[in-house]
């Protein structure tokens, strides 16, 4: 019997959080074969294997898949290439899910979706301190509409529940070797779908810890965020899209654009050779007319100088509230 869902999660060095994670989704009412978990050790180089393995002693459907280090994106297409399930959702190892939650997921998924979307709550120090939940949609939209009026830029790929034939059908597999791989994927997977709708319950719990890629900003940071924007600048080529996803898609070219300048001159790190690219590219863009802020037409006008003057003034602020 083909399960409905198979919940996907990639392993590395998680063995604070794996535990926590993989019981959640198990504490469901729902019986046994209509999912399936899948985890995808990547190489992990503390006990996160043993942990897994010491939990299949409680649960032996718990399909555990060991490879060599990938990246995030590298374990989440091998486990959608052994999933079985009609539709599969992405859950990263250090969040969790809500309990009992597939319930209500599965009755939603029963429309012939391509998409859902759900919502989700913020954990920091041990409490929910932010709740994101989507506004519903009784009836069905195209990808293209959930991006321009519903996403504001939350690009998760754990949000999403995607029906795994239309992955496979339309290629949609994850870019290897970058960070922020929900930003470049998101996009490019609505472009293609025709049929989601909303979830507006909470079932799934986003922890912030220090170790997180958003804590960390080194000049890769940096670099593979511009390297995705001028991914996302080649969506404009695609002769079928509307202007509508346009308009949504320049939104988060700008705004990514300003808030990527602004991360790279308060941690020090000069303008990569991508995102000088991607300033010339928004100036030739029409749909980015409309959008350019102050900010946008001071970093496009001269980008070393807007990153040095960000920088110091940065520091300057930053000495100045230390005192």
């Amino acid at each position: 019997m083909q399960p409905q869902l198979s919940i996907v999660i990639p392993v590395y060095n998680v063995a604070e959080y794996i535990k926590k994670c993989i019981t959640s989704c198990y504490t469901q009412n729902i019986d046994a074969n209509q999912y399936e978990i899948i985890l995808v050790n990547d190489g992990s180089t503390d006990n996160s294997l043993e942990i897994c393995e010491e939990l299949k002693l409680d649960y032996p459907d718990l399909k555990i898949i060991s490879q060599k280090n990938k990246g995030l994106s590298g374990a989440r297409n091998t486990g959608l290439k052994n999933a079985t399930g009609e539709f599969v959702w992405f859950v990263d190892s250090d969040d969790w899910i809500t309990e009992d939650c597939l319930v209500s997921i599965l009755q939603k998924l029963q429309a012939d979706l391509d998409i859902l979307w759900i919502g989700h709550d913020v954990w920091h120090n041990g409490q929910s301190t932010k709740k994101y939940i989507p506004n519903n949609t009784t009836n069905m939209i195209s990808g293209e509409e959930l991006f321009s009026d519903h996403l504001h830029n939350m690009f998760y790929i754990w949000k999403f529940i995607y029906r795994r034939n239309f992955l496979i059908d339309h290629n949609l597999t994850f870019l290897e070797g970058i960070l922020y791989e929900d930003l470049e994927f998101t996009p490019r997977a609505l472009l293609k779908a025709k049929k989601c709708m909303t979830h507006n319950e909470i079932c799934y719990h986003y922890l912030v810890r220090s170790g997180s890629i958003a804590n960390n900003i080194k000049e890769k940071n940096i670099s593979h965020r511009f390297f995705i924007l001028n991914k996302l600048e080649d969506l404009f080529k695609n002769e079928t899209i509307s202007n509508r996803y346009k308009g949504a898609l320049s939104n988060v070219i700008v705004s990514t654009v300003v808030g990527t300048t602004n991360l790279a001159s308060r941690a020090g790190h000069k303008i990569p050779t991508d995102g000088l690219r991607i300033f010339e590219r928004i100036k030739s863009n029409k749909f980015h007319n409309k959008n350019k802020t102050l900010k946008l037409k001071l970093i496009t006008l001269s980008p070393s100088l807007y990153n040095s003057l960000f920088s110091f003034f940065y520091k300057a602020f930053k000495g100045i509230s230390n005192k």
